[in-house]
């Protein structure tokens, strides 16, 4: 009977984690399961491991680590978040990431909450795993430094009344808190260790200093090869397929020696929306504006949101200040006008809930759950887009849009006024951008959704409502169809890439149309316009040194600005451009926004982006002589293949890094290097998975004994 009560009151504080200890049989010193060299992990040893983190929880443990950077933080997150993930913390993740260019994704940040196990065998692991690696930190040691932080944490208490109170209340020793104290630091300790154990030459350190510190400046004036192929005949049938077989299997923009203007017909992910919109304007027309005794009620209700601190003498600005209240005659309108929006805002998103009710009735009715259903089922269970928004258009006397848009890739989205600008927030976590959550379909897996990012969505399944980051309009969407990243049928393969139409006022226009023939043509004609391009550099130079920079400028834009289609209006196509300050991005520095947009749709774009501003950059540095701080032939004429364009250079120089310099920044730059390889590769060691996988973490019920009874790796009585 006692034991019986022991295990329930074990169940209550322990959670989830007696759940497992009911399968087994084996008593409180059996194996549960093992790890490292079948070493025995037994139900005592996670009953203690609960007891020290929850010790560790009466510490505020979990405080004290995120204020140790990253590192700390995630390691408070594997051992004490158990439910709720905070939002506010993961906006400081991705902003401290950022900033100090950690090499961590999003997805990794969301691995650690990824638990396969119960968090006590995750605390039984890294303590086991510090301690075979001889870490240990004395009781002593962890004594003082509780003692050191246990005011702050604990709002001016000191060392020995928390450590009283503990004892008094919990019934737990002085030595017993300090030897989990010390565990905790020893894991710590240990996690610095292992993740800064890659040693960094002096030459990398030679040139992370001088890249992240020397700087070029240019004058320049682009000659793109577009604008002069505007006057250059078709290229015939042959060529175009020629050149589309040796290109269809590239994405755009992917420069290499192979292809070193970065031509490519591979259709990237897409995805057809079918959506069902409502602009915030017409919702306006129809809304009753608030009362004077609305806006009365509102000014009484919130009378400290009125309250301001101003000078106490009008006349001296340095005055002390004191507070007052503005009268309500001088916000009145701006009650009204949040008062309006706000009931704006309340109607939009009433119609889009009804949208998703209608739209999701049959689902609701169904026999089976709508996870078990298949994409084709789903499809067949929800309602029509187009009924629903004539419905509510008829219930609620204003104009609901219903639409489709065609196949769109993820730069398409982002590029789009309406699509670009629509997001979702949901359970109180940051706003997921729309691009970011449809092309997470299982379809594609083009994107990755963490668990404090939005949900997944299916096909068909209803996403939103969504708002605009300007307020313009509310939208609920759904994906219709997916198609994955593949080489074009033919380059005659065409499809509609037509977007969200809300424009009342617009006129049928023709539909927006990809065409594979097109933009080989288009790349075809650039190509051949490149010796043109080339001439007309050549022409610039000589012009300029004739009449000056600003009267060639000007001459250039009479004689070929109008040929450019940008902007028929503006003639101003050739400008001289003064870039100052520009330092070359390191491949460390590239590796770091890679990581940091892993998941992002965009990311393979962004990649190419990159990479060929870094080779601008390097290209333009390659002009000076390495011994020198300017070329000394300018002006001169630089090729750039990735843009299909020529550069007129009128100067440029190199503030380079000298010796005196270079000592200064050397030794922080070393200690800088060694700080984001630790914090990078601490979401690598404290991965719930890694973790099990390092120490080889099985559950006994899998273990098969040898059948060689004198063979090794029995498991040993020792935990």
């Amino acid at each position: 009977m006692a034991v019986v009560v022991v295990v329930l009151m074990l169940g209550f504080v322990a959670g989830p984690t007696l759940q497992y200890f009911g399968r087994m049989r084996t008593g409180w010193h059996g194996a549960v399961a093992y790890f490292a060299d079948n070493r025995k992990i037994t139900s005592n040893d996670v009953m203690t491991a609960n007891q020290e983190l929850n010790i560790l929880r009466s510490l505020r443990a979990d405080i004290l680590l995120k204020m140790q950077g990253l590192r700390g933080i995630l390691l408070s997150e594997l051992l004490f978040t158990e439910q709720r993930i905070s939002p506010a913390l993961i906006d400081n993740v991705r902003r401290m990431i950022r900033t100090n260019q950690y090499r961590v994704s999003d997805k990794q940040v969301g691995d650690i909450y990824r638990r396969s196990v119960p968090v006590d065998y995750y605390w039984l692991l890294l303590k086991n795993e510090a301690q075979l690696a001889g870490i240990k930190v004395a009781n002593e040691q962890a004594g003082k430094l509780l003692a050191s932080v246990v005011p702050r944490l604990f709002d001016g208490s000191t060392y020995s009344q928390l450590i009283q109170s503990l004892m008094n209340q919990e019934g737990i020793p002085e030595e017993q808190i300090l030897e989990t104290f010390s565990k905790l630091l020893a894991v710590l300790q240990y996690s610095h260790i292992i993740c800064s154990n890659e040693d960094i030459t002096s030459s990398q350190i030679m040139h992370m200093a001088s890249w992240e510190n020397e700087t070029i400046d240019v004058e320049l004036v682009r000659f793109d090869s577009a604008v002069f192929a505007e006057t250059l005949s078709e290229p015939n049938e042959d060529k175009m397929v020629e050149h589309f077989n040796k290109y269809k299997k590239f994405p755009a923009g992917s420069v290499s020696e192979q292809n070193p203007y970065g031509f490519g017909y591979k259709l990237p992910d897409r995805v057809q929306l079918e959506y069902i919109v409502v602009r915030l304007d017409d919702i306006s027309s129809i809304i009753t504006p608030p009362t004077h005794q609305e806006r009365e009620e509102y000014y009484r209700k919130n009378i400290d949101y009125f309250k301001v601190s101003v000078p106490s003498d009008p006349n001296d600005p340095n005055s002390p200040q004191t507070e007052q209240t503005r009268s309500y005659a001088e916000v009145e309108s701006i009650i009204a006008e949040a008062l309006l929006q706000n009931k704006v805002n309340s109607r939009a998103e009433m119609i889009l809930q009804q949208a998703r009710s209608i739209t999701e009735a049959d689902l609701e009715n169904a026999d089976i759950e709508p996870e078990k259903l298949t994409s084709e089922q789903f499809h067949q269970l929800v309602g029509d887009y187009k009924t629903a928004s004539e419905q509510l258009s008829d219930e609620h006397k204003v104009r609901v849009y219903a639409g489709k848009t065609g196949l769109l890739s993820a730069t398409d989205f982002q590029n789009d006024k309406n699509l670009g600008v629509l997001f979702l927030k949901s359970y109180g976590y940051s706003p997921v951008g729309l691009t970011r959550i449809v092309f997470a379909v299982d379809e594609l897996k083009a994107s990755e959704l963490e668990p404090f990012d939005a949900p997944k969505p299916r096909m068909y399944e209803n996403i939103g409502p969504l708002r605009d980051i300007f307020g313009q309009m509310t939208a609920l969407v759904r994906v219709i169809k997916a198609e994955p990243v593949s080489e074009p049928e033919s380059i005659n393969q065409t499809y509609s890439k037509s977007t969200l139409i809300i424009d009342p006022n617009r006129q049928e226009q023709n539909e927006d149309v990809y065409s594979a023939k097109e933009e080989v043509t288009e790349d075809l004609k650039k190509l051949a316009a490149m010796d043109i391009t080339k001439s007309k550099a050549e022409e610039f130079i000589e012009l300029a040194a004739k009449d000056g920079w600003d009267s060639a400028v000007d001459k250039f834009n009479e004689r070929y600005g109008r040929q450019a289609e940008q902007d028929p209006n503006d003639s101003n196509v050739f400008g001289l451009q003064e870039l100052t300050d520009i330092r070359r991005l390191s491949s460390a520095t590239l590796a770091a926004l890679e990581i940091q947009n892993a998941g992002a749709p965009t990311s393979p774009v962004l990649k190419n982006e990159r990479r060929k501003q870094a080779r601008f950059v390097e290209q333009l540095y390659s002009l000076v002589p390495p011994d020198s701080n300017t070329p000394g032939n300018v002006p001169l004429i630089m090729e750039f293949k990735p843009d299909m364009s020529y550069f007129v250079i009128k100067d440029i120089s190199v503030e380079r890094l000298n010796e005196m310099e270079y000592e200064y920044y050397k030794t922080p730059r070393l200690y800088k290097e060694d700080h984001i390889q630790v914090q990078s590769l601490s979401a690598v060691h404290f991965n719930p998975e890694n973790i099990l996988k390092r120490m080889k973490f099985r559950w006994a019920k899998a273990v098969e004994k040898p059948a060689d009874a004198n063979a090794s790796g029995q498991p040993e009585d020792e935990s």
